[in-house]
């Protein structure tokens, strides 16, 4: 479950670009697991979920491997 600090964050985001502001933090965001097994569990059962993506992968191989590859590619700035 989402801590109340990032559940805040989130619901902040709309409002805050809608005004224009530059949006910080964001990148903190990112690096929560918990957030991407949230977003997994809110899409995995729309159609589109295994489509493949531009990496040829759908959503039904998404694991805790797959979540912490995301992240660390993030945190370095790489692709793959």
């Amino acid at each position: 479950m989402l801590t109340a600090t990032v559940i805040r964050r989130l619901e902040a985001l709309g409002i805050i670009s809608q005004q224009g502001k530059r949006i910080n933090g964001l990148f903190r965001l990112m690096e929560d697991p918990i957030l991407w097994y949230e977003a997994y569990a809110n899409i995995y059962s729309n159609d589109g979920a295994i489509t493949k993506g531009v990496d040829n992968t759908t959503l039904d191989g998404f694991s805790e491997k797959r979540v912490k590859s995301i992240i660390q590619r993030l945190t370095d700035g790489t692709e793959k």
